[in-house]
């Protein structure tokens, strides 16, 4: 008997030490990538995501555009005049009063497995060295290693956070330029993305993945312009932003401009220069940390926006959150086949019928190749005498990129 049940303690605790929450977040950083050649390259792993996801190809940076003030505010969710960072070389630091995220989260569930996967050493050595329990440094540019480093993470059964970050864009952009006419920019942009595509099929491999539930929150840190980023230009700051999953909302919001509180670009920071409503309306850089630490802790009944202590800027994205108002006048647009040959088929086009708005595609150097205001819910378009490549979409307020091969 006592074996019995010496053998049962012991399957128990085996058990036990891979038991995890539900709730889990998948956050890839894929850094120096501007909106607009985001939209021109050929994405299809990541835009797999769109039609599951809340996202925005107008989110804008509103802090300083260096990866290091950038990435601090991503993973703490408060600016830099709390955190301190400033630049690259993380001169200063309060991450003592504003630590990453995953620390707070392990403040209300101390057992959560969190882990880091990076191409660029300062976020695990600098910014995040607390609140990982597992920290992978890969070469810089590596795609391959950190998504196969990345896919090792995801095959714990107990995995919780995976933050998973991909520097070739960025890199790329000082080597060659950080334009969307620069074939190897967007060749780096589309190299990534293979390499999520990897990362993602670990994910849906995970044998507990449908009793799951995962936020997949996929974003930048800033654009560029020229071989630099570190300014307030419109190429630096015009970015994007996506979380995907039943959490959240499947919507796509375009939001104008709402500012910079690096106004001054000498790191002063002002809240004056910045549209407090078009912010609230906006998906922003402390957003992530905030949305995915939500996610993390959420059955806890805890909102992290109003834990006073925690003092954070951004705000959540799951849904029924108090506070984010529902974005107004956004289409469920279908799209398909796509990638397309012969003939696109435009659906669900309610909203653009009672508005009297066109259905147009766009190619890649802006041209406009088809425009027609629908007279029912369903239209269809001709691409077999198109040239092959990428297209833009519009439909009213819903845009998608779309493959005609």
């Amino acid at each position: 008997m006592k074996t019995f049940y010496a053998t049962l303690f012991l399957l128990l605790a085996f058990l036990f030490s891979f038991s995890s929450q539900n709730r889990k977040v998948l956050i890839i950083g894929i850094d120096g990538t501007r909106s607009d050649a985001f939209q021109q390259a050929n994405t299809p792993h990541i835009d797999g995501l769109l039609p599951n996801s809340l996202y925005s190809y107008d989110s804008w940076h509103t802090g300083i555009s260096w990866s290091g003030p950038s990435w601090t505010t991503i993973l703490t969710g408060v600016q830099w005049n709390k955190h301190l960072v400033t630049s690259n070389a993380f001169a200063t630091s309060d991450f003592a009063t504003y630590p990453p995220f995953p620390v707070l989260a392990k403040q209300i569930y101390p057992n959560l497995n969190c882990s880091i996967v990076a191409e660029w050493d300062p976020l695990v050595d600098y910014i995040s060295p607390a609140g990982w329990n597992h920290a992978v440094k890969v070469p810089d540019m590596s795609n391959w290693p950190t998504a196969d480093s990345a896919v090792v993470e995801l095959q714990k059964p107990d995995i919780d956070l995976l933050f998973a970050y991909f520097d070739k864009v960025d890199m790329t952009g000082h080597y060659t330029t950080f334009s969307p006419t620069n074939p190897l920019y967007i060749s780096a942009i589309q190299s990534v993305d293979s390499a999520v595509g990897e990362v993602l099929d670990a994910l849906y491999a995970r044998p507990t993945y449908s009793s799951e539930n995962w936020l997949i929150l996929v974003v930048t840190d800033h654009g560029g312009t020229g071989y630099m980023h570190g300014g307030n230009s419109i190429e630096e700051r015009h970015i994007w932003w996506m979380a995907s999953g039943s959490a959240v909302a499947h919507q796509q919001i375009n939001e104008a401009d709402p500012g910079t509180y690096n106004c001054h670009a000498n790191n002063v920071f002002d809240t004056t220069c910045v549209n407090k409503t078009l912010m609230k309306q906006s998906p922003t850089h402390p957003d992530v940390a905030v949305t995915a630490l939500h996610h993390l802790i959420y059955e806890s009944g805890i909102n992290p926006e109003t834990k006073p202590e925690w003092h954070l800027d951004g705000k959540s994205w799951l849904l029924n959150q108090t506070g984010v108002k529902e974005i107004a006048g956004n289409e469920n647009v279908s799209v398909y086949p796509n990638p397309v040959a012969a003939e696109l088929t435009v659906g669900n086009l309610q909203l653009a019928i009672a508005n009297k708005t066109p259905v147009e595609l766009f190619s890649s150097d802006g041209r406009k190749v088809f425009s027609a205001v629908p007279v029912s819910e369903k239209i269809t378009i001709n691409t077999a005498s198109f040239a092959k490549g990428i297209y833009l979409l519009k439909a009213g307020t819903a845009n998608s990129k779309v493959v005609v091969e």
